[in-house]
Parts: C-alpha cells; structure tokens; sequence
C-alpha cells in the first residue's frame, strides 16, 4: 500500500499589497520585526507588479503580471490607513486575478483615517465590493499578528529549526545512554 506523505504544516503564500503611502509605512514597520516569507506588491502599470520579499531591500523588485502573482498566491493582502490613497484601479485588478485563481483578498486597516471624506467613503465602498474579507485594527502589531495567522504560523528560520532538532536528537541519546548505564 503506496504511503500517503503527512504535512505538519502549511505555510500559506501571502502577497501583501500597500495602499499609498500609509501602507508603505505599515510594510516598513513590519519587515523590521514582523513576518518572513511575505511578498510585497506594487503597482507597476498595465496589469503588472513589482514584487520583493518583505525584507528586500527596495529597488530589489521584479515585475511580474498581476495574473500570474494570483496564480501564484493562496492570498492578498492589502494593506493600508489613509483612505484617500486608495489605488481604486489597481484593487480592482488585483480583485479581478484573485477571483478568477480562487485566491483569497483581505483588506487590514490599521487605524483607519479619513473614512468620513467623500475621497475615504469611495474607497470603503470599493473595498466592500472588491475584498472577501476587511478587518480594521488599532495598530501595526496586530495587523502583523493577523497576517501571521493567516499565513500559518510564524516559523523559525531553517537554520534554527536544523539547530533545535539536532540538538534534540543529541539530548535523547544522552537520556539512553544514562539509562542503559544504570
């Protein structure tokens, strides 16, 4: 009988999208203690993106069109505070390749601001429209905790993990050896 192989884990692939300045911010202020494995995405033009990894440096981005970072994403996350920055165009891009590959679209407002301008309410009815999910939170900690559970988890590094289980295997077989001496 074939085995079937067991995953511990899933780690989810998570693309999180800055809405105008106030999310670049958020981003910055998360890369600095925040997730790991998180891509970040902006709008290059034309149904394309630029990509980089959450703690890239910037400038350190590839172009990639919106259809294929969907098709390679199990979720999207877009990101942001100030209403009034809200690339309307863009979430409606992202929107239209989510759907169509089954891919999750969450908004995280993190304290949000200006929602009551005519600029700030467009925006909120666009997002209603465009995302799955929209959660509002008072702070970048907790838009980072979000984004961790989403994802999965955080994880530990490959390095550390190799680490703690070497030395897990190191101190089981010294637990055998004290007990066979005695």
């Amino acid at each position: 009988m074939p085995s079937t192989p067991t995953r511990l884990s899933y780690e989810a692939r998570i693309l999180v999208v800055p809405l105008g300045a106030s999310g670049d911010d958020l981003v910055q202020t998360m890369a600095a203690g925040g997730p790991t494995n998180v891509r970040i995405v902006a709008d290059a033009g034309q149904s394309a993106a630029s990509v980089r990894d959450i703690r890239a440096a910037v400038g350190s981005e590839v172009t990639e069109t919106v259809a294929d970072l969907a098709a390679s994403a199990d979720m999207m996350i877009l990101l942001g505070s100030d209403l009034t920055q809200l690339p309307s165009a863009f979430v409606a891009t992202l929107a239209k390749a989510a759907r169509a590959n089954g891919v999750l679209l969450a908004g995280v407002l993190v304290d949000q601001q200006n929602w009551e301008s005519a600029r700030g309410a467009y925006a909120l009815t666009v997002l209603r429209r465009e995302l799955d999910m929209l959660v509002s939170v008072r702070d970048v900690g907790l838009a980072t905790a979000f984004i961790d559970v989403l994802k999965g988890g955080r994880r530990k590094p490959e390095a550390d993990l190799a680490t703690t289980e070497a030395s897990a295997a190191t101190a089981s077989s010294e637990e055998s050896t004290r007990k066979g001496a005695s």
